[in-house]
């Protein structure tokens, strides 16, 4: 092999690496804001004081922390679903989960259109959408029939 092709498949191989451990890094940035996020909400929900600062005006404390826990566990999922875990009908189904229960339906109406408001690109409208469908369907599914 010439020295000219050793430099140019050396050169290759050097450049693959530094974008795949680039890529790496890109992957891990949202998996340690969505760590330090999940600390937040673990230490607010804990902590009165922290409460009192993101509390939300008309609910009670026990419902504001309600509200929190939901919130860690939507965050969670939207994480899960940034690094591609759980494809979209497994992001589906978890969804579904949560919408039957009342207090995600009570923090999506809440907060739903904030979460689609801070959407930075398609991964999070995607989640935001699956989220939403699933809102819609349990709320219709909830709703008592009209007499």
């Amino acid at each position: 092999m010439k020295t000219s092709h050793a430099v140019l498949v050396a050169s290759t191989v050097g450049a693959a690496g530094l974008w795949l451990a680039e890529r790496r890094h890109r992957q891990r940035l949202p998996l340690q804001a969505a760590e330090m996020h999940q600390r937040l909400i673990a230490d607010t929900a804990a902590d009165p004081e922290h409460q009192a600062i993101w509390a939300t005006d008309g609910l009670s404390d026990e419902e504001n922390v309600q509200l929190m826990h939901c919130n860690r566990l939507v965050s969670f999922l939207s994480a899960k679903h940034r690094v591609g875990l759980p494809d979209r009908a497994a992001l589906r189904v978890q969804a579904r989960a949560l919408m039957e229960r009342a207090p995600y339906r009570a923090y999506w109406a809440r907060s739903g259109t904030f979460r689609e408001e801070e959407a930075m690109d398609r991964i999070d409208h995607t989640f935001n959408s699956i989220l939403d469908d699933e809102y819609t369907a349990a709320a219709d599914d909830t709703e008592p029939a009209a007499a």
